[in-house]
């Protein structure tokens, strides 16, 4: 397979009807899933941005390292210790959110891993418990409640868990934005609710920190797509039946039933969370994500129900199970003249993770006309399959949610 390189997306003619489509109505949005979040419900997003950096190695001298992932263009600056306790110290810097969308930081001359920095990201915390999401001024809750609700899907019991901030207010007239997030699982040990699952992405805390930087409010709806009845798998709720697909080892016994999963999101789960809970009901205010398969499937519900979804959050998903004329044949059937949905891709390299399917349904997207405005593409040269990458870069997906766009990548991608 041909990599495609990525500094330099090519463009081609605008042939298909898909981008007939697109282009006759001049890519114009008539319903509020184009539009950036109201000015009272979001803080202004300046050009600098305080990061904080908690440590319980206690250096002595932290250095952050931006970077924009795209360019390559980096900057370090060396942060102000800003705090103590027992454990550990904490330091702080401001960083330029318009230009990096990439931190790490220098510990005394050992370098952590590289992670998300954007908006809404408070912090990060290099603790014993390893390297994870951190909010100023708050302690990272390591058992975060979820209450649960078992639906009907399609015949069978599907679990569903609801994380809402400490501060929820089910009769306040502020209403909350809702997350959905597939394999929800991961972030619900089901087998000793006692302790945080490994390798979680630590959604709530990346949440709460989001809503202090951001003032943006949302509630998590975490869906389970493990231990289903009727023989359902994993493997089948995220995969669609869109045409001849590849098969890989267990994948290739999947049954495929992503479109009646969607449906199950679309016309039984989202009206139940309407329902029930204090939230938004237009598509800006409403997402999904995943990763993996879950990214797939992500796509996939995005694509299908443009008017209920406003933002996806496609992490690492599996495009390679399907080849480069089945996909265009689905992207040319959709029409997205009234709902155009925000596409956040994000992969790691070849062999290590999803890409280059990745990139190259990026680039699809463009050619086949999906306004470049309503997409984004961060390729992690040293990211793997794994959920400490994905936690890594969550934070940026919800910055695309708030506020529609990821500027440090979208400047670089502009075609």
């Amino acid at each position: 397979m041909k990599q495609i390189n990525r500094k330099n997306i090519a463009v081609t003619a605008l042939s298909l009807a898909f981008a007939a489509v697109i282009s006759a109505c001049g890519v114009k949005q008539t319903d509020s899933s184009a539009a950036t979040p109201d000015a009272a419900q979001v803080k202004n997003s300046g050009k600098l941005h305080t990061l904080y950096f908690k440590d319980s190695s206690k250096s002595e001298k932290v250095v952050a390292a931006f970077l924009n992932s795209a360019s390559g263009e980096s900057e370090e600056v060396e942060m102000t210790r800003c705090g103590e306790d027992e454990d550990s110290y904490t330091f702080s810097c401001e960083g330029d959110v318009k230009k990096y969308n990439v931190a790490s930081f220098d510990c005394d001359g050992k370098q952590t891993r590289k992670v998300a920095f954007n908006p809404c990201v408070s912090g990060w915390y290099k603790s014993k418990n390893g390297f994870i999401p951190y909010t100023e001024g708050k302690e990272t809750n390591y058992l975060p409640h979820f209450d649960q609700v078992t639906l009907d899907c399609n015949g069978y019991d599907k679990k569903i868990f609801f994380w809402t901030p400490d501060d929820y207010d089910p009769h306040s007239d502020e209403k909350y934005a809702t997350i959905y997030v597939l394999d929800g699982q991961g972030e619900v040990n089901l087998n000793d609710p006692d302790r945080r699952p490994d390798g979680c992405e630590y959604i709530p805390d990346q949440v709460g920190s989001m809503t202090q930087t951001t003032g943006y409010k949302a509630i998590v709806v975490a869906v389970s797509t493990y231990g289903n009845m009727n023989d359902i798998k994993r493997d089948d709720e995220l995969i669609p039946d869109i045409g001849e697909y590849e098969t890989v080892g267990d994948v290739g016994a999947s049954k495929r039933v992503g479109g009646d999963f969607a449906r199950f999101m679309a016309e039984t789960l989202v009206p139940y969370v309407q329902q029930h809970y204090n939230v938004y009901t237009d598509a800006l205010h409403t997402s999904v994500t995943g990763a993996s398969l879950g990214g797939l499937e992500t796509f996939y519900i995005t694509l299908e129900y443009p008017e209920l979804f406003g933002t996806a959050g496609v992490q690492s998903p599996s495009f390679w199970l399907y080849k480069d004329e089945v996909w265009r044949d689905y992207l040319s059937k959709k029409d997205f003249t009234n709902h155009t949905p925000f596409l956040y891709l994000y992969t790691g390299p070849e062999g290590g993770d999803t890409d280059p399917d990745v990139t190259q349904m990026y680039n699809r997207l463009i050619e086949m006309g999906y306004p470049s405005d309503r997409t984004v593409l961060h390729f992690n040269e040293n990211g793997g399959h794994h959920p400490n990458f994905w936690c890594s870069y969550f934070s940026e997906y919800l910055s695309a949610m708030v506020y529609q766009s990821v500027e440090p990548l979208q400047s670089k991608q502009t075609l």
